[in-house]
């Protein structure tokens, strides 16, 4: 009769149990159920898989041109906590008699809480700019933002009015000739949840009138609640499974779908 040798070791423990003899009618029960969990594949990737320290991200393509909002929704909360949004406009002044004037153009971004629990990461009172890797957790300062939580102004006109700007001299701290980060927190099951956004700002138009648009590069957030993430920190593409379903990992991990935005 043939008989099958397993070397069982616990998890956690420097030692070796005894080897376990087993009969060949449960050795072959014992092979049956592991070939079923293996095209089974989510019970196996289930253990394998840690249920926490898995930061969700995923990429996306929304570019904000002239006046418009974007809903951001980190985990695909039916009520997104934050909106990205931008406001552009542009008059013609005419200063002379003969009717000689100019445009006046500007452009404004904004990162607004949208959600109780909703905050953004703060540097003198609106949105910071987080450099890649920088920590977003505990003890970092979280609010809503003055100015509708005010990213940038661009333009041409009367400064204290619409803004006005250059690419190196504006108000706003996000920048306007890099990527830039966007640390925030967010409530899901009355748990606190940190996370990033990653933008870009690009220009259009000619020297009169050059307009804005805010691409919304990517998102991140630490399912964990109250653990920090550092600004794009990815393990799971949430994004990738957006055509086919999600996959064994997010499976494994709980997540039912990938966040929908």
């Amino acid at each position: 009769m043939a008989n099958l040798k397993l070397n069982v070791t616990k998890r956690g423990l420097r030692h070796v149990k005894p080897s376990l003899w087993l009969s060949e009618p449960l050795s072959n029960k014992l092979n049956a159920y592991a070939l079923a969990a293996g095209a089974a594949g989510v019970a196996v990737l289930a253990c394998n898989m840690p249920a926490e320290g898995t930061v969700i991200c995923k990429t996306t393509s929304a570019e904000l041109t002239k006046t418009t909002s974007f809903p951001l929704s980190p985990a695909g909360q039916v009520v997104a906590p934050f909106n990205i949004a931008q406001s552009t406009n542009s008059t013609f002044r005419t200063f002379t008699t003969t009717g000689v004037g100019t445009w006046m153009w500007w452009n404004r971004g904004f990162f607004t809480p949208n959600s109780a629990g909703a905050n953004v990461l703060l540097s003198n009172g609106i949105p910071a700019d987080v450099a890649s890797g920088a920590e977003i957790g505990p003890g970092g300062q979280f609010g809503k933002g003055s100015s509708y939580g005010l990213l940038f102004t661009y333009g041409r006109g009367r400064y204290s009015a619409h803004g006005g700007g250059t690419k190196l001299k504006h108000k706003g701290n996000l920048s306007l000739v890099q990527d830039s980060f966007i640390g925030f927190q967010f409530s899901e099951a009355n748990q606190v949840h940190y996370g990033w956004a990653r933008l870009h700002v690009s220009f259009v138009g000619g020297p009169n009138r050059k307009h804005t648009i805010i691409h919304v590069l990517g998102v991140g957030y630490e399912p964990a609640p109250g653990t920090a993430i550092a600004a794009g920190e990815c393990s799971v593409e949430a994004a990738s499974q957006s055509s086919r379903g999600p996959s064994l990992g997010m499976l494994a991990l709980g997540t039912a779908e990938p966040a929908k935005q």
